[in-house]
């Protein structure tokens, strides 16, 4: 569910974040969602956030909706999108607890590959 509020890396600085970023239409990022809220839910001290891009708002809140992930999920912003940029979706992006991105993994996560990025 995205509800509306806003989130920023100030308000968690000092833990690592894993920043997910998916599109209503892209059938990879449905896939990854559940191994996502598997690690979120195995990981409460990662902050889990999945931000939707390049898709309109409407599909992407019934696409949040429907995925009902574990972790709170966001609609990106133009700025979002050109501070982490990919090629595709999805992509992963690993930010060590200072803030700095440790690693952007393209393609699709699942909670081994996420053990992996952030252990």
């Amino acid at each position: 569910m995205i509800d509306g509020g806003t989130f920023t890396l100030s308000e968690v600085r000092g833990q690592l974040v894993v920043v997910n970023f998916w599109a209503s239409w892209c059938g990879p990022c449905r896939e990854e969602i559940p191994a996502i809220s598997i690690f979120a839910d195995a990981n409460p001290d990662v902050e889990v956030i999945g931000v939707a891009v390049r898709d309109a708002e409407e599909a992407s809140r019934q696409f949040a909706d429907e995925v009902a992930a574990s972790y709170p999920l966001a609609l990106g912003t133009d700025e979002v999108e050109a501070a982490y940029p990919a090629f595709g979706l999805p992509y992963t992006v690993i930010i060590d607890s200072e803030g700095t991105v440790e690693q952007i993994y393209e393609g699709v996560v699942d909670q081994y590959v996420l053990d992996d990025l952030v252990g």
